[in-house]
């Protein structure tokens, strides 16, 4: 199963674990566009570029408000619920029941293709996590220099830090383990 769009996009503002500083909106990278816009590109068809960047960063500012308060077990005031619900009242969406191999499906497919479609699709799949799956478990890396948002599917929800290419918590460890090194040097060198 591949990450989740809202969690794609939520990660799309890219920081530079290591500690470098560096910061990249992939939004604005022509390739990683391509890569996520490509489930709903044949109904984007003439909708400018320009309007699906904005309206990309838009759901990501307003996702990543909720996530960042629900990491820190933070209530989600009403305004960013409201916020998201009025993306979801433009959603052309409807529920199509169908027969499926295990029976029948009832998936919520687009009335009408566009902007409004993609957008309503990713905000949809955040709303099915909050109300179906377990909020707690939407997690923001502990590496200050990452900040990479992820959904905890440890046994015990005990997860710190993103498990993407990234390696954050063995960077954590590498890092602590030298900071207790140095400061044991450092004692060393007052007392003798």
């Amino acid at each position: 199963m591949g990450e989740a769009p809202w969690l794609r996009l939520l990660n799309s503002d890219w920081h530079d674990y290591r500690g470098s500083g560096l910061r990249r909106d992939l939004i604005d990278d022509p390739a990683w566009l391509e890569r996520f816009v490509r489930p709903w590109k044949p109904s984007l068809g003439g909708v400018p570029l320009a309007d699906v960047r904005s309206s990309l960063k838009e759901l990501r500012r307003l996702i990543r408000a909720i996530v960042d308060r629900i990491a820190v077990r933070r209530s989600v005031p009403p305004r960013l619920l409201s916020d998201l619900n009025s993306v979801l009242a433009v959603s052309p969406f409807v529920r199509r029941l169908e027969k499926s191999s295990g029976g029948y499906a009832f998936p919520l497919v687009p009335r009408s293709p566009g902007l409004a479609a993609m957008i309503g699709e990713i905000t949809s799949g955040f709303g099915e996590t909050l109300a179906r799956g377990e909020p707690a478990r939407i997690k923001v890396c502990d590496n200050r220099d990452c900040l990479w948002v992820f959904y905890d599917r440890s046994k015990n929800r005990s997860r710190r830090w993103c498990e993407g290419n990234t390696g954050c918590g063995d960077l954590m460890k590498v890092r602590r383990f030298r900071a207790k090194r140095k400061a044991r040097t450092i004692n060393k060198a007052k007392r003798g």
